[in-house]
């Protein structure tokens, strides 16, 4: 259990008790996460964040061997250990454990120069009958613990298809146990795998213009690492004001069919105001602290807490 853990949940529900005796809502629904966020940048300054999603990562040790009985295992000790706590979690009527296959790769230079100037591109391609489609999602994040760093990058997109430019809080647990956020914005669209040519620098920023502002040469070569990702969405936690928020489970492995290195529990909302959803930012914060902070931390990896939540950190060996 993190240290900050025992006094978040007190501080909790303190405020909650409160604000059943006067009435006073807005006062004591703000999360100390998202208290801290609003004092650092009050509004407008997160207008462009439409979202937010709380991420865990879980070791495939602390679970069954089998995949599907680990995603099982995963779903039941979490919706055990909500109900616990008060919270409610719904689950799927049908297949709610159908398992979607796809690959995430992610691409830098071998000296991270990407990463160092701030932006992250990843492949997203979905297998259908396991094979893998001529489609693939591009997307271009632009990624510093810095929000309005984050924010005040364009990332238009020339070409492609499916458009779609985001920004999101992330919520996880970050070194010593405190429930921390970060902010980041991507740029998706959808092109065919063989447009992407040799995947140089230049074959990005076709695409992305602003990515050659990074100063490298447009021949500079790309090179990925890929992670298989196994997805199960089963249900979702419900939140006040947002109502159910989808829950994905996924299991990574290195190679097709190989054996998961990393579990990862998350839920989330999105197309919000995020200034006004103050009570479901709260709970949700509630729901990491005394779920997964109080009850279930050690279903993270030993150095968990280094990766903020994040999968890809984890992948890349990227730690906060």
């Amino acid at each position: 259990m993190p240290a900050s853990s025992i006094w978040k949940g007190l501080l909790y529900s303190t405020l909650l008790a409160v604000s059943s005796h006067t009435g006073m809502i807005q006062a004591v629904e703000t999360g100390p996460v998202t208290a801290a966020m609003f004092k650092a940048l009050p509004a407008p300054a997160l207008a462009e964040v439409q979202g937010r999603e709380y991420k865990f990562l879980v070791d495939p040790t602390a679970l069954k061997p089998a995949m599907e009985e680990a995603f099982v295992d995963l779903w039941q000790q979490v919706a055990d250990a909500a109900q616990n706590r008060g919270f409610q979690i719904t689950q799927k009527d049908k297949n709610a454990f159908k398992v979607d296959l796809s690959t995430k790769e992610y691409l830098d230079t071998p000296d991270k120069a990407l990463w160092q100037a701030g932006y992250l591109i990843r492949l997203s391609t979905n297998y259908k009958d396991g094979k893998p489609e001529a489609n693939t999602r591009v997307t271009v994040k632009s990624i510093n613990r810095d929000t309005a760093t984050v924010l005040k990058r364009q990332l238009k997109v020339t070409g492609g298809d499916r458009v779609k430019i985001e920004a999101e809080d992330t919520i996880g647990f970050q070194p010593g146990g405190k429930l921390g956020q970060y902010v980041e914005k991507g740029a998706s669209f959808t092109v065919a795998v063989d447009s992407l040519g040799a995947r140089t620098l230049g074959d990005f920023v076709k695409f992305v213009p602003e990515l050659s502002q990074i100063g490298l040469p447009l021949s500079t070569p790309l090179q990925g690492i890929t992670a298989y990702s196994y997805r199960v969405r089963p249900g979702a936690v419900v939140l006040p004001s947002v109502g159910a928020c989808g829950v994905s489970m996924e299991a990574w492995s290195k190679t097709l069919g190989g054996k998961p290195y990393l579990y990862d529990y998350s839920f989330g909302y999105g197309d919000i105001d995020f200034y006004a959803e103050t009570e479901a930012h709260a709970v949700g914060e509630r729901f990491m602290e005394t779920v997964f902070g109080d009850q279930l931390y050690k279903l993270q990896p030993t150095d968990g807490e280094r990766w903020g939540g994040s999968k890809v950190r984890y992948l890349m060996n990227r730690p906060l």
